[in-house]
This record gives C-alpha cells, structure tokens and sequence, in this order.
C-alpha cells in the first residue's frame, strides 16, 4: 500500500505553516487562506482549516532511512522537543525491527518518524534533513465502529497486517507488513503512545494506491470511493 495523500484539519494555519514550512523545511507545494500542502518524499500532505468547535486529533509516521534514525533524531531536537516515556526518547520495536522517535506539531498531533531496518532503504549521507523522508509511512484512522470500518477495508484490498484478526478494543494495523506503510485503525479514548493524548474521532481524507480515496467525516462516518 502507499499513501498517496492525506488530508487533516486544522485550527491555526500560520502557526502550522511557520512549523512545518520554515522550521522544519518541508516544500510547500500549494498555499491558500484555508490550507495549504507539502511534500513529504512521495507523499503530499495537506493541511486544511476547519471550525475551532470540531475537536480532531492526529497521530502519524514518516518513514525515514532504514540507517539515519540516529541522524534524524539529532536533526529534530534542534526545532523540537522528543517525547518520551518513562525517560526515554526512543523507542526500540523487535516484532518489526524498527526504531521511532516521536514529537508534537503546533496543534499537538503525535508525529513519528520510523526507520523500518528490514525495509526501508538506506541512503549515505553525511546530514538528515526532510528531502531525506522516503513518504507517509503511518496514517491513523479512528472510528467508534471499529469493526464495520475493518471490514470495509478488508474488502478494497487492505488486510489486517500479518492477516491478524480485527481486534475492536485496539490499534490494528491495517496494510502488508512488507510495503512498510499502514492505516492505524484504532477506536476514540484509546492513548496514543509517548503521548497524553487520546485518540479521536476526526475528520481526515486518505488517497492511497492512486485509485481510492476514504476516510472520515465530521459526523463520524467512514467513507471510500474509487478515484
């Protein structure tokens, strides 16, 4: 699977624009009053204003270099502070052979980057910098019918990863375990990890694949089409 683009919601857009745009250096391919989107590798993220009366919250990952998570993680701490838990700043994953780091955004979204060792690819380079992230490798989407959602992915080709169960109480990571890159569906109210924040349910738009767009609106309701 590839995320293609995803689309979020967003309350302050000059705070948002000045985080990702001029701290961190992220191309800004469109700019307008209501949003605007950047290049993230083969990924477009955009981001796009909405009523400061619809709560949202968003957790995702950029894929990065299977050798340069060391690299990335001094590059971010210069414009950001790490999260950590208890005490720590990383994160090991043995199941999947990966390291991630993660960090707020103005609006407090849990941003990661991950370096998947068996499967993202390594690139010698002596600095990080965003021209350095390889896509979106992570995306979440929450919903309070997990298992309708589950199932309708299932059907357009998204299988649960490892072919495990839906699991209705949990985070299910939906996509194969080789393509490095997969939904996150995961009920509200459950903690997003290195983080105080709780998922919820919030409007996004996810194009993946080149040919299906889905997501959430904001009443809640999932929704996929062919594109």
């Amino acid at each position: 699977m590839k995320i293609n683009k995803t689309i979020l919601y967003i309350h302050n857009l000059e705070q948002m624009i000045n985080f990702y745009g001029e701290k961190l250096g992220f191309p800004i391919l469109e700019k307008s009053p209501k949003g605007f989107q950047i290049a993230v590798g083969n990924s477009i993220l955009a981001f796009e204003l909405i009523s400061p009366t619809i709560y949202k919250q968003y957790h995702f990952a950029f894929n990065i270099p299977s050798n340069l998570f060391d690299l990335a993680k001094g590059w971010i701490q210069k414009y950001t502070p790490l999260l950590t838990n208890q005490g720590e700043d990383e994160v090991f994953f043995q199941n999947i052979n990966a390291h991630s780091l993660y960090f707020y955004d103005p609006e407090e979204n849990v941003v990661e980057f991950i370096a998947r060792h068996d499967i993202n690819p390594k690139v010698e380079v002596d600095t990080f910098s965003v021209h350095t992230i390889i896509d979106i490798g992570e995306m979440n989407l929450t919903t309070d019918d997990l298992m309708y959602v589950g199932k309708q992915l299932i059907t357009i080709g998204i299988p649960v990863r490892n072919n495990e169960k839906l699991d209705e109480t949990s985070l299910n990571f939906m996509g194969e375990a080789d393509d490095g890159v997969h939904l996150l569906l995961g009920p509200s109210k459950r903690n997003w990890f290195f983080s105080t924040k709780d998922a919820i349910v919030s409007p996004i738009v996810i194009e993946i694949n080149d040919n299906i767009k889905l997501g959430i609106d904001i009443n809640g309701h999932f929704k996929w089409e062919k594109i």
